[in-house]
């Protein structure tokens, strides 16, 4: 039997998906939480086999979990990861704090099934589509992982936005969104605005 915990914040679809998983006969749900503190405090407690987390949630979010239980001295839980972003950074950040999977939630119940059971018997599970984003990407090696306001200044520069357009959304000085333009460009080996917008659409950030 897998013991599992599920996370997420929003009841209806964590209600959702408990009575779906109920129908499978040798995953066994034993704990369920709306935050990623309950989730982080429940795993400690229970020590579940597998540990089924939205990204998104408040307190603490989904990889900061993963993260913390990939610095344990004792990583008994596998954690797989639930979200809404096609994302292929956001998976390789995740993968690299320490979680087994990366699935969308557009994906089909039996696909989560499979995902429990891979990661439980040690595998590591990526939604096809993400998977096919990275392998594609993967001349950028390690420069692919990028922080999130590093995604939001590349996504915006690739909009065609100003630095000064730019600083104004994201409540930053001009000068700090050159110095993070500067970084991602350095990180992803690209010497162009042209270079960078072709980057941000094979992510699928803008069209």
């Amino acid at each position: 039997m897998i013991r599992i915990i599920l996370a997420d914040d929003h009841n209806i679809f964590l209600q959702g998906l408990t009575r779906l998983i109920q129908t499978v006969e040798d995953i066994e749900i034993i704990g369920m939480a709306n935050n990623g503190e309950e989730a982080l405090k429940m795993i400690e407690t229970l020590q579940p086999d597998v540990a089924v987390l939205d990204i998104s949630m408040d307190t603490m979010n989904g990889i900061d979990v993963a993260r913390y239980f990939q610095k344990s001295s004792n990583p008994k839980t596998r954690i797989l990861l639930l979200t809404m972003h096609e994302d292929p950074m956001l998976a390789v950040e995740a993968l690299h704090a320490g979680a087994s999977g990366f699935l969308l939630k557009e994906n089909t119940f039996e696909e989560l099934s499979d995902a429990i059971h891979t990661v439980h018997a040690g595998g590591t599970h990526v939604t096809a589509t993400i998977k096919k984003r990275i392998d594609e990407l993967e001349r950028f090696g390690n420069s692919l992982v990028l922080s999130q306001r590093e995604r939001q200044v590349l996504t915006a520069v690739a909009s065609g936005q100003t630095n000064k357009e730019i600083a104004r959304q994201l409540e930053l000085s001009p000068k700090t969104v050159e110095t993070y333009r500067t970084r991602i460009m350095d990180k992803l080996n690209v010497r162009s605005i042209a270079q960078l917008s072709r980057f941000a659409v094979k992510l699928g950030l803008v069209e």
